[in-house]
C-alpha cells in the first residue's frame, strides 16, 4: 500500500445536528468525558484537530441514566453492584447476569430511540460502528481496554438499537466489574455510545507514541494485522510488531507475527471470519511508506495533547484513518532486565508485554470460563490474552500467551494491574 497518507473520510451527508441526547463528534472536546466518555470525546477532539476521523455522532451517558431512571431500575442496579465480590468467581457472574437483564428489561425509550434513528439517518445510514464510550474509560488514570462492547459492520435501525442497548449492558458484563473494582472506582458507573460510518479495514491496529515495555519516549510501538483491528486489540492474533525511532523517523526493527486470520465484512455485509494460509499467516503487514504515516500520524496526535498515546488505526483504499486516541496509563514503572540471571537458563521467550519479576506454580486454562481454577499468585498460561480474563488476572501473579501482542487489551490491564505479562510465545 505505497504512498498511503491521511485523509480524511467525507461523508455523504451532513452531520447530526445534535440533542441534549445525540450529540456529533464534529461538536465535541476532549473536556466532554463526563457527558459522552473518553473514547467520543477524544474522537471529537481529533476531529477538531483535523485528523482523518470517520463522521458520526455520540449517545450521551445522561441518555443511559434517563432510560435507567425512567424504568425505575437505576437504583437497583446500584444496590446489585454494592453486593457483588469481584474476587469470588462463582457469585460474580451471577449477579452481573442479574445486571445486565436490569438494562435490557429497561430496554431503550421511545423518544430516545427515534432520535438515534433520526441521527443515523442524517449519517447517510448504511453501515456502522457502535462503540461504548463510557464515563471512566480512555482517561490518564484508567483505559478501560476492551472492557465494554463493541460492534462493526452494524446496518438497519433495528439492529442499531439493539447494538445501543448491548453497549450500555456491558457496563455491567463481569470484566468490567471487576476492573472498576482493581481500580478502586465507587462512583455510579454511566456509559455513552458513539455511532460512526464504517472502514472497510484492509490492514488496522495500535500504536503507542512511547514504548510501553520500556518507557523509551523516542520510540514508536505499532502493531498490526490484515482486516479489522479487533484481532489486535483483543488479543485474537499474534500481530506485526514495528518499533519506529522518531528521530528521522527512521525503522529501528521489525517482528513479523503468525496471523492466523482476519476478520473482514462478507457478502451480506456482517462479519466473517478469514482464515489465512501459510504464506499470507507470515506476509509482513505494512510496507515502509505505511510505516512512516504511522509515525508522522502518532506525532501530530502526541503534539496535540502532550502527552502520549494509544491509537488505534485503520488504512481502507489507501487512506488512513484514525479511530481512536487515549492516554497511555502505564507509564512509570521501572522496566525490569529480561536476561537469565546466574546462568538460568531461559525456557520460554516472547514480547515483554508487562515488566517485572514473579514465581509460582503455572495453571494451564483452555479458556476465561475456567477461570476459577485459577489459585492466588499461580502463573496464568493460556493461548491467548483477552479482556474476558480481567476477573481471573486480578488473581494471577504473571501472564503468559502464545499469541497476542505488547498493545492488546489484556496486555495494556496487565500494566495497569503491574502483573508481569509475555505475550506471543508461540
Amino acid at each position: 500500500m505505497p504512498n498511503a497518507q491521511p485523509t480524511a473520510l467525507r461523508p455523504t451527508a451532513t452531520q447530526p445536528t445534535g440533542t441534549g441526547s445525540i450529540l456529533p463528534l464534529a461538536k465535541l472536546r476532549k473536556d466532554g468525558a463526563a457527558s459522552v466518555g473518553g473514547k467520543a470525546a477524544n474522537l471529537g477532539e481529533l476531529t477538531f484537530a483535523g485528523l482523518p476521523v470517520p463522521p458520526g455522532f455520540a449517545i450521551s451517558a445522561e441518555a443511559y441514566l434517563a432510560a435507567m431512571e425512567a424504568a425505575g431500575v437505576r437504583g437497583q442496579l446500584q444496590q446489585l453492584a454494592a453486593a457483588v465480590d469481584p474476587a469470588d468467581p462463582v457469585q460474580l457472574p451471577l449477579v452481573v447476569a442479574k445486571l445486565q437483564q436490569c438494562v435490557r428489561d429497561a430496554g431503550v425509550p421511545a423518544a430516545l430511540r427515534d432520535e438515534i434513528l433520526s441521527a443515523y439517518r442524517e449519517l447517510g445510514g448504511g453501515r456502522v460502528a457502535v462503540r461504548s464510550s463510557a464515563t471512566m474509560e480512555d482517561t490518564a488514570g484508567a483505559s478501560f481496554a476492551g472492557m465494554n462492547e463493541t460492534f462493526t459492520n452494524v446496518s438497519g435501525e433495528t439492529e442499531l438499537i439493539e447494538k445501543v442497548l448491548r453497549c450500555w449492558m456491558s457496563i455491567w458484563g463481569a470484566r468490567v466489574v471487576s476492573y472498576r473494582a482493581s481500580r478502586g472506582f465507587r462512583d455510579e458507573p454511566a456509559i455513552a455510545v458513539v455511532v460512526q460510518q464504517m472502514v472497510d479495514s484492509e490492514t488496522s491496529g495500535v500504536m503507542f507514541t512511547v514504548d510501553p515495555s520500556t518507557n523509551d519516549d523516542k520510540r514508536i510501538v505499532i502493531e498490526a494485522a490484515f482486516g479489522l483491528g479487533e484481532v489486535v486489540v483483543s488479543g485474537q492474533v499474534e500481530p506485526d510488531t514495528y518499533v519506529i525511532d522518531k528521530r528521522g523517523p527512521r525503522i529501528v526493527s521489525v517482528r513479523i507475527g503468525e496471523k492466523t486470520h482476519q476478520i473482514r465484512r462478507g457478502g451480506d455485509g456482517k462479519d466473517i471470519r478469514i482464515e489465512l494460509g501459510a504464506g499470507e499467516r507470515s506476509r509482513q503487514v505494512l510496507s515502509e511508506a505505511d510505516l512512516m504515516a504511522l509515525a508522522e500520524l502518532a506525532l501530530r496526535i502526541e503534539t496535540h495533547y502532550g502527552s502520549p498515546q494509544d491509537v488505534e488505526w485503520a488504512f481502507a483504499r489507501g487512506k488512513l484513518y484514525v479511530v481512536q486516541s487515549r492516554p497511555i496509563t502505564t507509564l512509570g514503572s521501572a522496566p525490569v532486565a529480561s536476561a537469565a540471571a546466574g546462568g538460568e537458563k531461559i525456557l520460554l521467550a516472547g514480547l515483554g508485554a508487562a515488566p517485572g519479576h514473579a514465581s509460582g506454580k503455572v495453571r494451564i486454562l483452555k479458556s476465561p470460563d475456567e477461570g476459577q481454577l485459577l489459585q492466588d499468585g499461580e502463573i496464568l498460561v493460556a493461548a491467548m490474552t483477552s479482556p474476558d480474563w480481567v476477573p481471573t488476572l486480578r488473581r494471577a501473579a504473571a501472564l503468559v500467551t502464545d499469541g497476542g501482542g505488547m498493545t492488546c487489551h489484556a496486555a495494556i490491564v496487565s500494566r495497569e494491574l503491574r502483573i508481569p505479562c509475555i505475550v506471543g510465545t508461540r
